[in-house]
């Protein structure tokens, strides 16, 4: 299976996406991300009762679909472009083992629009359609 950092341009503390478990290019991935204790976005984050941001389960989404590509990004960069219909319906937080599902949905103006959902134990922790768009260095 190829490693997250064969595949994505991202580097820590900054790549999202701990593991692909099912990889069908061009149709969908099923990834995981296990929440640690010591994500440096915790510290403030909320001190008292630490949570991940929505905006990184987006960010999240968006790392995931980058293995749709079929081969490597190469030293491409993908870019969030557009988010749409995003809701966040439960927290996430240490210790959680996330579930990131995205699927190819169509192509809006040149760009793959993918679905994707975090999840954690069954339930579902936020949904979104996102826009990607792939920029050569």
């Amino acid at each position: 299976m190829t490693s997250p950092t064969d595949q994505l341009p991202h580097r820590y503390p900054f790549i999202l996406v701990d593991r692909v478990l099912v990889r069908e290019p061009g149709v969908r991935v099923v990834a995981e991300k296990l929440v640690s204790a010591t994500e440096p976005y915790f510290s403030g984050h909320f001190p008292e009762r630490p949570l991940v941001p929505g905006v990184l389960m987006l960010e999240m989404l968006a790392q995931a679909g980058g293995f749709l590509e079929a081969e490597p990004l190469g030293g491409q960069a993908i870019f969030l472009a557009g988010v749409q219909d995003a809701r966040f319906k439960a927290p996430a937080f240490p210790g959680d083992r996330l579930r990131l599902e995205v699927a190819f949905e169509d192509s809006f103006a040149g760009m793959p629009r993918i679905q994707g959902t975090v999840s954690c134990e069954g339930r579902e922790l936020c949904t979104a359609k996102l826009l990607v768009k792939k920029v050569a260095p």
